[in-house]
């Protein structure tokens, strides 16, 4: 499985980097998991929607590609954080990355391997791709000229915003893969650091091991 991203999604700021995960477990819930997410609920909490860079950088290329008004993954948790008092309970691999997203502003997803086909690679939409959202029944029709995840039949995710529901992740995944996806206000540095800070959680929680897949362009 290699990570693509084109060039032109490239020219867009985009830089992903990946990993795959091995042997971890997926649970409902983890103390550990709960008390570090209750650890940095302040700091989430006091982060200033409007002027953070990262989340900007991510309106305005939803903006490049003819989306207006949609908000960024981590922008929403922060919101859920700030509304709430609390970041949501999914399962552990999800609230690893919703944690590690709502405290540094990147997009993140998720997929489990056993419903991936060939590699994972970021590309414009033509418009005639088959895209099933989370909780759909069904497929739904795509815009052309937006950018997405996809692997060789399918978009898993589109944009940085919503991934398809064939490849969630739950209780039985046992091989999945992870990505940080970056933007104009990030260096590939930082996206690898992120990756990085994410599979250790990842693995301290769930345990497990990974690898570095790739990280492009």
């Amino acid at each position: 499985m290699k990570l693509i991203v084109t060039p032109e999604v490239a020219t867009l700021g985009i830089c992903v980097a990946m990993a795959r995960f091995r042997g971890a477990k997926v649970s409902n819930r983890s103390n550990p998991l709960e008390k570090r997410k209750k650890e940095a609920l302040d700091a989430i909490c006091a982060i200033d929607i409007e002027a953070h860079p990262v989340l900007a950088a991510y309106r305005e290329l939803h903006r490049l590609v003819g989306v207006e008004g949609v908000v960024p993954p981590a922008q929403h948790l922060i919101g859920l954080a700030k509304a709430n008092g609390r970041l949501p309970n999914i399962n552990t691999v999800v609230d690893c990355y919703n944690l590690v997203s709502a405290q540094t502003g990147f997009s993140i997803g998720a997929h489990d391997c056993a419903y991936l086909l060939g590699d994972v690679a970021f590309r414009i939409t033509g418009g005639g791709e088959r895209y099933r959202p989370l909780g759909e029944p069904e497929p739904v029709p795509v815009k052309a000229g937006q950018y997405a995840c996809m692997d060789d039949e399918k978009i898993i995710c589109l944009m940085d915003v919503k991934q398809c529901e064939e490849t969630r992740i739950t209780k039985p995944t046992s091989e999945f893969v992870i990505y940080v996806q970056g933007n104009s206000r990030t260096t590939p540095q930082d996206v690898q650091d992120g990756l990085q800070r994410l599979s250790a959680l990842v693995t301290d929680i769930c345990g497990g091991t990974y690898e570095i897949v790739g990280q492009a362009p």
